[in-house]
């Protein structure tokens, strides 16, 4: 009988050491889990952070541009007032210009007056004369 009582001794022993194990590797598991989440939460709230910081740089760059359109708005208006309203017009006298300088030019280009491109000061039409080889001709 003592050899029974000895056996069941070691078995429950064998049994208690075997859940302190389970218990330690369950221990490390889990903490090796907190540990893991505690990084990840470190990250998140860093990234948040700077996200933040981000949002927060780029709603005061939303700010100050609105505000300088607001002075530039003030400003204008503040200069419709001194002129009495009337707005400039130099835009619109240089674009009359230029509609009369590309008339001119179709004008001439119908006439035949400038049908060579060397009176526009561009390249000759052909013939294979370049700048360079006026009184050679092309190999080609």
């Amino acid at each position: 009988m003592a050899l029974t009582e000895t056996m069941k001794w070691m078995s429950r022993s064998a049994r208690n050491r075997a859940d302190a194990v389970r218990h330690d590797m369950k221990d490390r598991a889990l903490t090796a889990r907190l540990d893991k989440a505690a990084e990840e939460n470190d990250r998140l709230r860093t990234e948040n952070r700077t996200l933040k910081d981000a949002v927060e740089e780029s709603h005061l760059a939303h700010e100050r541009i609105l505000s300088l359109l607001e002075e530039h708005r003030d400003e204008t208006e503040v200069e419709l007032d001194a002129t009495g309203g009337k707005r400039s017009h130099r835009g619109r006298w240089f674009m009359f210009l230029m509609l009369l300088g590309g008339g001119a030019w179709a004008w001439m280009k119908s006439k035949g007056m400038g049908s060579d491109m060397m009176d526009w000061g561009g390249r000759p039409a052909g013939g294979g004369e370049t700048y360079g080889d006026a009184g050679m001709t092309s190999a080609a």
